[in-house]
């Protein structure tokens, strides 16, 4: 007669704690698979986020202009300029929600024909609000999120009595143009995994007008 050979509380109790650490190992795997993806998706999704950001802010900086506008009525018009200077914040890192950044674009159209000329006066400004750096003055809402540490490093363009340009550090009243340096510091949101992962991202700015250090930027 065969006898049947039964299964031991040792032998289940191994075959339990062997499964169990199978199964959290294929746990642990697969969430480190997970965070990985979560960090590539949000790399990515910057990425692309602050390329569309970096091409708006660059364009409405390097049209600022100071206030202009034309004679009424002249077919050889006079055209008058006002200072609009480029107000910043002098340390946006610690500033509240809000302004950090402001300034000032006017597009003129000639006409000589009827005498017709135009004027059309813009204003912009970066905000900020946590942790979105936003442009405000476009058609359409322009930002970056996960923005954790912002600095600005302003130069004065200077005019010498030959007409040569000369860049001065700091902030010159007289200056007739600024070199704008913006420095922004990324970091994923809490919880993410590589919680100190720091994403720099840096760009400098040839502006027509000259800088102005305003705790409270506004037009």
């Amino acid at each position: 007669m065969q006898s049947k050979r039964a299964f031991t509380i040792i032998e289940i109790v191994v075959s339990i704690v062997v499964m169990s650490g199978f199964i959290g190992a294929v746990m642990y795997l697969y969430s480190r698979s997970s965070d990985s993806f979560k960090i590539t998706a949000w790399k990515q999704e910057r990425t692309a986020q602050a390329d569309l950001f970096w091409a708006h802010v660059r364009k409405a900086l390097e049209e600022a202009t100071n206030k202009l506008e034309f004679a009424p009525g002249m077919l050889n018009p006079t055209l008058t300029e006002e200072p609009r200077p480029l107000k910043f914040h002098p340390d946006p890192s610690a500033a509240p929600d809000g302004n950090i950044m402001a300034w000032h674009v006017s597009k003129t159209t000639i006409d000589m024909m009827a005498g017709n000329h135009a004027t059309v006066h813009n204003t912009f400004a970066l905000t900020r609000e946590k942790r979105r750096i936003a442009l405000v003055g476009v058609a359409r809402p322009v930002f970056l999120d996960d923005v954790v540490r912002i600095e600005f490093v302003v130069s004065s363009v200077t005019r010498l009595s030959n007409n040569a340009e000369e860049t001065v550090a700091g902030v010159v009243p007289t200056a007739v143009g600024t070199m704008l340096e913006i420095s922004l510091t990324l970091a994923p949101p809490p919880g993410y995994i590589a919680g100190d992962l720091r994403v720099p991202m840096n760009h400098k700015f040839r502006l027509n007008v000259a800088p102005f250090s305003d705790t409270a930027p506004t037009y």
